[in-house]
């Protein structure tokens, strides 16, 4: 065995190749790893585009939503010309019959689209005299609503504030999801939450939904 092993060591028909090899692999492994990070790094997400196509897309709770998160930021935060003085299905009727209508609309916003209906909306009421619903989006009415209406509820604020906004206050970079999440963590709701906390219950969605922005950066120190 000694013998066969020496045999081997010092024969340089068996080395060489072996050295070759060796210092092909180092040369490639690099690319090789590099390659593999490419291939397994995930893709970034691309942005929600709350158009005509993505409203189709949802169930009529989720669009309940959204109409109602709209309202909610149009009205209290960015205090819009147009007024909110419809029940919530009239203005989820119209955008279905508007975006269904022609599939050139699909390519409109939900802001854009709501922003006709509004003005739309505000005359038909002024001329019957309905008085404007309220509406109060709280923890109560979180509490109350559907899964998919609370993503809604997000989905149609975020959709508001970026547009109408232009994220000036602050940005929401997360999807919605994860505001749906950290909403019912700061309200103490979980499966088993049989009512909410009567002390947060008259805390509005919005207010907790400005304490989720993203951090905004320090300011640069002055050079020394």
């Amino acid at each position: 065995m000694f013998h066969l092993l020496k045999t081997r060591k010092n024969a340089p028909t068996r080395v060489e190749p072996l050295r070759v090899l060796v210092a092909a692999l180092l040369v490639c492994l690099p690319f090789a790893a590099a390659a593999g990070a490419r291939q397994t790094s995930p893709a970034q997400p691309a942005p929600v585009v709350y158009d005509g196509d993505w409203w189709l897309s949802l169930g009529s709770w989720e669009q309940y939503g959204v109409v109602s998160g709209y309202q909610d930021c149009y009205t209290h935060e960015f205090r819009g010309p147009g007024a909110f003085n419809q029940e919530m299905q009239a203005y989820i009727d119209e955008l279905n019959k508007y975006f269904l209508a022609d599939p050139a609309h699909r390519k409109d916003t939900v802001v854009q689209a709501l922003d006709n209906l509004l003005t739309f909306k505000a005359a038909a009421s002024a001329s019957t005299g309905t008085p404007a619903p309220a509406n109060v989006y709280d923890g109560r009415f979180w509490f109350d609503a559907d899964s998919a209406a609370e993503l809604g509820f997000v989905e149609g604020y975020l959709a508001c504030h970026t547009a109408k906004l232009k994220d000036a206050d602050g940005k929401f970079s997360k999807a919605a999801s994860a505001y749906v999440t950290a909403i019912n963590k700061a309200y103490n709701i979980n499966d088993d939450t049989d009512d909410i906390d009567a002390d947060k219950a008259p805390i509005t969605i919005a207010a907790v939904l400005h304490k989720l922005k993203d951090d905004e950066a320090p300011p640069a120190k002055p050079a020394a």
